[in-house]
């Protein structure tokens, strides 16, 4: 068949923007694919895992985890795909978080026995199981983590579903090994193919076998509740120490009856944030052992949040810590940050919306 000028002339001008339509196409499912493998960040709290206790301070010399514990990210799948070994600590991202010998971290006490783990998770995923390991009895603590030092304890199958933003397991940990041990647990995301993963350095406490009497004795309540800092979206909290037969390893923070939030080990304060402005809130801390016990709250303390202000708006830097509701320019144009991050080449606002929101 042949084409007459008016058919070809129009072919030769639409080839053109089949083309266009074409390559943003491409570009909008890759922008939707890197929005979803972003979106899902997430870290033990309690016990606090290594990275936890780098963002509250108590483990030093941590590179920028301690602004990010909620990204370590790697391929699922894990043992069989996930970081390398002697990379797991760190999964691939943090190195520092690798370094290992008997005292270069600080340590959770811990009873072998029943044990409750919390996940803070910055941003909620489909998930397919959370999977839980331990040192095995012998391991050396002088070299980085393998796959050939843990075996399974405890593991959950969530088949796909989207967790809370507080999610929580109960785990019989081995009470046949003592001392210091790690425990690894793993976040297996459902439609991604990666995983988080994060390290805890326990004290296990386990007496020497199993002979011992079960702890049922609960830590005395926190007292002295009181602020320490108010904003219009967040509130300071601090306390005084429980006391507690075995020891207490955490507080759990309550805003009304919801949980808010942990603070691991001796920590003594907690900031409570995401809050609304001019808004009162309720709050009550609760002391943990080692064997689950938990203790009767503290005096209820009612605070209510300043009045919004109009926020900082700042040009959008490299190489800068950026935290939720973060406000900054980039090509005349203001947008607000949607996950905490570091800011790296490519990850420019308008290139990123899993972490910008244009105003």
């Amino acid at each position: 068949m042949t084409l007459t000028s008016g058919q070809a002339y129009k072919r030769l001008h639409l080839k053109p923007l089949y083309m266009v339509i074409g390559f943003s196409l491409m570009f909008i499912a890759v922008m939707m694919i890197f929005s979803s493998s972003a979106s899902a960040h997430g870290y033990i709290e309690s016990p606090g895992s290594r990275a936890y206790l780098c963002k509250t301070g108590q483990n030093a010399n941590c590179g920028n985890v301690q602004y990010e514990p909620q990204s370590l990210e790697a391929k699922g799948n894990f043992p069989e795909a996930g970081p390398a070994d002697g990379q797991i600590a760190g999964a691939g991202v943090f190195p520092e978080l690798n370094e290992q010998t008997p005292t270069r971290w600080a340590k959770v006490n811990l009873n072998g026995g029943q044990n409750t783990f919390t996940w803070r998770l910055t941003a909620a995923h489909a998930t397919k199981e959370w999977k839980y390991y331990i040192t095995k009895k012998g391991w050396d603590s002088s070299k980085p983590l393998t796959r050939a030092d843990l075996e399974l304890f405890c593991s959950f199958n969530d088949g796909g579903k989207r967790p809370e933003s507080v999610v929580t397991h109960t785990c019989n940990v081995p009470t046949d090994r003592t001392g210091y041990n790690l425990i690894l647990g793993v976040w297996e995301i459902a439609d991604t193919g990666n995983a988080f993963y994060n390290v805890i350095d326990v004290n296990l406490n386990n007496g020497g076998g199993n002979g011992g009497s079960e702890d049922t004795q609960a830590p005395s309540a926190p007292t002295g509740l009181r602020s320490t800092d108010v904003t219009s979206t967040s509130v300071s909290l601090a306390w005084n120490a429980s006391n507690d037969n075995a020891g207490v390893t955490g507080y759990d923070i309550y805003r009304g009856s919801q949980l808010a939030g942990t603070a691991a080990g001796t920590a003594l304060n907690y900031t409570v944030a995401g809050l609304a402005a001019n808004t009162e809130y309720t709050f009550t801390v609760k002391a943990r052992d080692a064997a689950g016990n938990v203790s009767a709250a503290s005096n209820p303390l009612s605070v209510t949040t300043s009045g919004s202000s109009t926020p900082e708006i700042t040009a959008w830097e490299l190489n800068k810590t950026y935290a939720v509701g973060d406000l900054v320019t980039y090509g005349s144009r203001t947008y607000e940050c949607l996950q905490p991050h570091t800011s790296s080449n490519g990850w420019e606002p308008p290139n990123v919306p899993a972490l910008w929101l244009m105003k």
